[in-house]
């Protein structure tokens, strides 16, 4: 059993990453990858633990992007992590993730919800913010009572206090993990707040840029959906990858290798940045 897509401290989620390989082990997972938002540094103490324990690890990272105002993200697997040009990259995306944080803030206070950057810094346990940092402290506060309130009323797509990603291309995100040498995902495309149609735009857009393959292997995935892209993956050639996206506690009732995905996921994508 494999696990493509999970989070740690490093940015949204709650175990570190040598706390991820404790469970992943416990829930007999062969193959991982930690795919933090936006930074590698997790990388380098989950890949140690890993061999540790036996498992095969695989340098991953989940890249946000935007595209007419609403969020892409894109996974990149098999990294070069002695990529000075990229990692200065990721340097400038955590620049704007933390001038994103600044705009939220000033949404919430709009709204008459006071908290400070400090506040929120002091939920963080790795570098990066996200908006799960800032939800934590509008429960703290009691303007909601639960992950899921927050963003529905809040920080969700649309919401009063949401604020894109502003300035991520999600074409520059594929051209620069394909120039670092990485394999491409766009992840969970079910889940992008686009319609059908222009999903399928995005899709071919970022395959004439050097995308590789969908992630459809994911927990609580519409069958509809599912079966249509597929169909599309299928059609232009693309490989399937998968993961729990597990968060922690702050994604309630996904845990590390849900969905049961097989080994062969990984050896095709492995397969396809051999050829590369």
């Amino acid at each position: 059993m494999i696990d493509l897509h999970m989070h740690s401290t490093f940015s949204d989620g709650t175990l570190t990453p040598a706390q991820l390989v404790e469970r992943a082990k416990q829930n007999k997972i062969q193959v991982m990858a930690i795919t933090d938002h936006d930074n590698v540094d997790g990388l380098k103490e989950g890949r140690k633990e890993a061999e540790k324990a036996g498992i095969v690890f695989v340098d991953g990272i989940e890249v946000s992007a935007n595209f007419l105002d609403k969020d892409i993200h894109i996974l990149g697997y098999f990294l070069n992590l002695e990529d000075e040009e990229f990692l200065s990259w990721l340097k400038n995306l955590q620049e704007k993730r933390y001038n994103r944080t600044l705009e939220i803030l000033k949404k919430l206070s709009h709204l008459g919800i006071e908290i400070s950057l400090a506040e929120v810094e002091d939920e963080v346990l790795g570098n990066v913010i996200g908006r799960p940092h800032i939800a934590k402290m509008i429960i703290k506060k009691g303007f909601a009572a639960t992950m899921d309130e927050v963003f529905d009323r809040y920080l969700g797509d649309g919401k009063p206090a949401y604020i894109p990603k502003v300035g991520v291309d999600m074409v520059e995100v594929v051209k620069k993990l394909k120039a670092n040498g990485a394999a491409v995902i766009l992840a969970h495309p079910h889940l992008i707040s686009h319609s059908d149609d222009t999903v399928i735009n995005i899709i071919d857009m970022l395959i004439k840029n050097g995308l590789d393959g969908l992630e459809l292997y994911y927990p609580n995935i519409d069958v509809r959906k599912k079966n249509k892209l597929l169909k599309i993956a299928k059609k232009r050639g693309l490989i399937l990858t998968g993961g729990s996206d597990f968060h922690g506690l702050n994604r309630a009732g996904i845990d590390l290798g849900t969905g049961n995905i097989s080994q062969e996921v990984f050896e095709i994508l492995k397969e396809k940045i051999d050829k590369d």
